[in-house]
């Protein structure tokens, strides 16, 4: 049970760190063009380090993000 809740906690950590990322990408998301590089890169290797990721698992991570964030801002849920 116990690692089911931290699969769960981990799982939910790495979609808020993608949807951040996406909300950069987007330009959704107000910060410093001159740290917008930096942030990117850091939570890219984030999520790399959490889930031992490799390249194709952070762009199916971002297409998920991507989801979220404009279901979001369409007012999907």
């Amino acid at each position: 049970m116990a690692v089911t809740a931290a699969k769960s906690v981990m799982a939910f950590r790495v979609l808020t760190m993608a949807v951040d990322l996406c909300r950069l990408t987007t330009r959704t998301m107000n910060v410093n063009a001159g740290h917008e590089r930096t942030s990117k890169a850091r939570i890219i290797h984030q999520i790399q380090l959490i889930r031992g990721t490799t390249k194709k698992t952070t762009i199916i991570m971002m297409g998920v993000a991507i989801i979220v964030v404009l279901g979001t801002e369409l007012g999907w849920w």
